[in-house]
C-alpha cells in the first residue's frame, strides 16, 4: 500500500503550543505544518480525535464517541475570526492562566471519576487538560449560542448539510451528551429504564425537552470538522498528509454501546458479560484488564460489519491514513468475565477477521490503514495482512533484545511494506529509554552499531537507522528529533492521568531543526530534493 520513501512525525493535537491550556486547531498547527513542510516530511501523525473522558485520565484512547471530535480541540482564536466569539471574549480568557489541578485521591470507580469530573470535584492526577477544559467549555457554549441566534441563511443551510449527513452517529452522541448533563448521572446505565432500553417514545421526549443544548452539542461538532477540514487543506497545499489512530475498542458508557447494544456481549440489564485485556506475560503477573465491552461479532456479521464500515468510512474522510491499534483483537482476542478483577481468568477467541477484511474491501476496494501489530499474537494476523498488503509497525527501540539478530523491530529485518518508528506515544524518549536500558542492552547498542552509544549520540543514532532503514514510511516523535529526555514522555501506560499532558514549546522547533532533519531527509531518499 505504501507506494513511495517517504517520512513523518508523530505529535498530538493537544501537545502544540497555545496560549488557551492545550494543544488545538488554531495559529500553532498550521505553523508546524509549515515546519513539516519546510524539512521535508511527507506525513503528520495524531492519536485519536474523540473526546476524552475525564474519567480516563483524558486518554484519546478512551472516549464516549467513537465519531465525534474533541471540541477542546476547537480554535477560540478561529471562532473569534468567524465572529462567534469577540476579542474582548479571548482577552477576558487570556487573563486568566490555566493552572494544573492538584490531585489528592483516585477514584475507586469510573462512575466515581466521572461524577467527580462532571460535580468539578477533580479527583485524577495533576492535570492542564481537565483544568483547560473547565476553563474554555464555557466559551465553546458561548461561541454557539452565538452561531444558533446570528447565522445566516447561508451558514445555517451548511449546518444543515452537516448534520444531515453525520446523522448516523450524531443525533445519538447529542442526546446522550445532553442526557449526561440533565440527569446529572453520567453513566448512561444508571439513566432511567425507558432511557436506558431508547423506548421510542422517550427518546423523542427527552430529544424535544434538551432541543437547545443537543442544537449546542451539534454546532461544537459543526465548528470542529469545519476547523479540522480547513488545517488538512492547508497541509494538503504542503504535500502533508495527515494519519489518524482509532482504538479497536469503545468504552461502556459511550454513545456507540447506548446506542447499539445488540453489538456488544451484553446480558439481560445491558451490563457487559465479557471485558477486553491481555493475558498475563512476562510483565504483568495479572494480565492488563481495559474494561472494554467485547464485539458480538457474529451480530456484526450478520449485519455486513456495517458500524464498522461507517467507523472507517468516516476516519477515511479524516485522514489519509489511519492506524488501527491492536489489530490483533480482529483475529483474536482475550475476553474476561465481566466479574473478574484482573486479566488473569480469561480465554482466547476467535474472531471473524477473514470475513471481516473481505467485507471491507469489498466495500471501499483499498483500504489506507496501518496495523498496530505489536506485541503477543502477532503470527495470527500476519496471513491477512500479507494477503491484503497492510503495513504493520516495526520500532527500533524494542529490537535490541537477546534475540536481536531475528527481531522483526531490528532494521536488518525490515520490509518494504512497513512503517518504521524511532518510538511511538507509547514508548519513552528514545533518550528516555537509553537512561532506562540494562548494561546488556547498552552492549547490543555498543555491538550493532560497531561503536560506543552514548547519551550524546543515542538519538541521533536511533532516527538515522529508522530513517535508513527498507521501510518505505519512517515516523519519529517529535520528541526524538528534539533529543528530549524521559521528562518529555507522552504516555506510560497504566499511569491514567498523569500521561497525556507533554506540551510542545513555542521556541523549540527551529530553523535548524528544520535544516537537519530535511538533510536527513533527503540523504536517505525520502523526499526529492529540498522544499520549495
Amino acid at each position: 500500500m505504501l507506494q513511495q520513501r517517504s517520512s513523518g512525525l508523530l505529535l498530538h493535537i493537544t501537545s502544540l503550543p497555545s496560549a488557551h491550556g492545550v494543544g488545538d486547531l488554531g495559529p500553532e498547527a498550521y505553523r508546524f505544518a509549515d515546519f513539516l513542510h519546510a524539512a521535508g516530511q511527507t506525513y503528520w501523525q495524531i492519536l485519536p480525535l474523540t473526546p476524552v473522558d475525564p474519567g480516563a485520565g483524558f486518554s484519546p484512547y478512551s472516549s464516549p464517541s467513537a465519531f465525534a471530535g474533541n471540541s477542546l480541540l476547537i480554535s477560540l482564536e478561529k471562532l473569534a475570526d468567524e465572529n462567534w466569539l469577540s476579542e474582548q471574549d479571548l482577552a477576558g480568557f487570556n487573563d486568566q492562566p490555566v493552572q494544573e489541578v492538584t490531585v489528592t485521591e483516585a477514584p475507586s470507580t469510573l462512575d466515581e471519576a466521572v461524577t467527580a469530573v462532571l460535580t468539578e470535584s477533580v479527583v485524577l492526577a495533576p492535570s492542564t487538560l481537565h483544568a483547560a477544559w473547565l476553563k474554555k467549555r464555557p466559551l465553546l457554549q458561548q461561541a454557539a449560542a452565538t452561531f444558533l441566534r446570528t447565522a445566516t441563511p447561508g451558514q445555517r443551510a451548511d449546518y444543515d448539510r452537516f448534520c444531515g449527513w453525520q446523522a448516523h452517529w450524531l443525533d445519538d452522541y447529542a442526546l446522550f451528551s445532553a442526557l449526561q448533563e440533565e440527569t446529572g448521572e453520567p453513566v448512561w446505565s444508571h439513566w432511567p429504564e425507558e432511557i436506558v432500553r431508547r423506548d421510542p417514545q422517550a427518546l423523542a421526549q427527552q430529544t424535544e425537552l434538551l432541543h437547545d443544548r443537543i442544537e449546542e452539542i451539534k454546532v461544537l461538532q459543526y465548528f470542529f470538522l469545519r476547523q479540522w477540514n480547513e488545517l488538512v487543506a492547508y497541509c494538503y497545499q504542503r504535500n502533508i498528509h495527515l494519519i489518524g489512530d482509532i482504538p479497536i475498542y469503545v468504552q461502556f458508557n459511550s454513545a456507540d454501546v447506548w446506542a447499539n447494544p445488540t453489538l456488544f456481549k451484553l446480558d439481560e440489564d445491558l451490563k457487559p458479560l465479557f471485558v477486553a485485556g491481555a493475558p498475563p506475560d512476562y510483565f504483568s503477573e495479572y494480565g492488563q484488564r481495559w474494561g472494554n465491552p467485547i464485539y458480538d461479532w457474529e451480530e456484526h456479521q450478520r449485519t455486513g460489519f456495517a458500524w464498522w464500515r461507517h467507523r472507517l468510512r468516516h476516519q477515511m474522510s479524516l485522514y489519509s491514513l489511519t492506524r488501527l491499534d491492536h489489530f490483533l483483537g480482529f483475529a483474536v482476542y482475550w475476553e474476561i468475565p465481566a466479574d473478574e478483577p484482573t486479566a488473569k481468568v480469561g480465554e482466547w477467541v476467535r474472531a471473524p477477521i477473514e470475513e471481516f477484511m473481505h467485507a471491507m474491501y469489498r466495500q471501499f476496494v483499498h483500504l489506507p490503514v496501518i496495523a498496530e501489530d505489536l506485541g503477543a499474537r502477532t503470527a495470527d494476523t500476519q496471513p491477512h495482512m500479507r494477503h491484503y498488503g497492510i503495513p504493520g509497525m516495526r520500532v527500533l527501540q524494542f529490537g535490541f533484545g537477546i534475540d536481536m539478530s531475528t527481531s522483526s523491530h531490528m532494521v536488518h529485518n525490515y520490509t518494504e511494506n512497513v512503517v518504521a518508528y524511532s518510538g511511538t506515544h507509547d514508548n519513552n524518549t528514545t533518550l528516555g529509554w537509553f537512561h532506562e536500558a540494562s548494561e546488556e542492552m547498552r552492549k547490543h547498542l555498543d555491538d550493532y552499531f560497531g561503536f560506543p552509544i552514548t547519551d550524546d549520540n543515542v538519538v541521533d543514532q536511533i532516527c538515522r537507522r529508522t530513517m535508513q532503514s527498507v521501510a518505505r514510511l519512517a515516523i519519529m516523535p517529535v520528541q526524538d528529533i528534539l533529543n528530549l529526555d524521559e521528562t518529555n514522555r507522552m504516555n506510560t501506560p497504566g499511569l491514567g492521568g498523569q500521561s497525556w499532558q507533554w506540551r510542545l514549546k513555542p521556541d523549540q522547533l527551529t530553523e535548524e531543526v528544520a535544516e537537519k532533519l530535511l538533510k536527513l531527509t533527503i540523504m536517505t531518499g525520502r523526499v526529492e530534493g529540498a522544499q520549495s
